[in-house]
């Protein structure tokens, strides 16, 4: 390899490892800042990355916080991904289901929630934002009715796609407002992270298992 081809290689390197850099040191201060409080002045400072070489590879704050968004939600996407193909594959009935698939999206989103509630705040006002956060929701909204819907049959009401895409509601509704998703604040209702799980599996078992007296 002649020097050219070398020193091209090693400049192309460098300019990918400082954006690695910038991405990650983005992600853990919008976490700790929060997008108001977040500046591209800071983060250079904590990078090494000139503000000028920042705008170079972005042409704003907003445009690199979305480049961000895109690049942990992959991950987060995985993640559940994941989760709900092991379960798909390890469940044998639909009370197991309704209990692993709760504690693993309610980790999931433990895991998620500090960047979740800073894009829920860029997304009053930026709809690529929004867009991308309402296809991360809709995407476990589906991994999660589609574990439900494997054990179809143990089902007791009418319309168990309806049934199902209700209970995904309960149990992401129960979540975000515990984790203060939306709020600025979690309001827990003086109940425990694991005590809020078992409340609402036993509402979904309920709701599940239980005959529609109205069929």
């Amino acid at each position: 390899m002649n020097e050219p081809a070398r020193f091209r290689q090693a400049q192309q390197r460098r300019s990918r490892n400082a954006q690695e850099k910038i991405f990650e040191v983005s992600a853990n201060l919008l976490k700790e800042k929060g997008p108001d409080e977040f500046t591209l002045k800071e983060l250079s400072k904590l990078t090494g990355v000139s503000v000028g070489s920042i705008y170079y590879r972005f042409e704003s704050k907003e445009t690199l916080l979305i480049e961000l968004q895109k690049k942990e939600y992959q991950k987060a996407t995985k993640d559940i991904e994941a989760r709900f193909l092991k379960l798909a594959e390890t469940t044998s009935s639909l009370k197991e289901a309704i209990k692993q698939a709760g504690h693993e999206y309610a980790e999931h989103l433990q895991i998620y929630a500090p960047l979740i509630r800073a894009f829920m705040k860029l997304a009053l006002n930026d709809k690529i934002v929004s867009e991308a956060g309402t296809k991360i929701y809709k995407n476990s909204q589906a991994l999660y009715e589609s574990l439900l819907l494997k054990f179809k049959d143990e089902i007791k009401r009418e319309n168990p796609e309806r049934v199902a895409h209700t209970c995904f509601k309960i149990l992401n509704t129960s979540l975000a407002r515990y984790l203060g998703f939306g709020s600025l604040e979690p309001i827990t209702e003086g109940l425990s992270w694991e005590e809020l799980l078992e409340e609402v599996t036993e509402v979904q078992t309920y709701y599940l298992c239980s005959p529609d007296h109205n069929a």
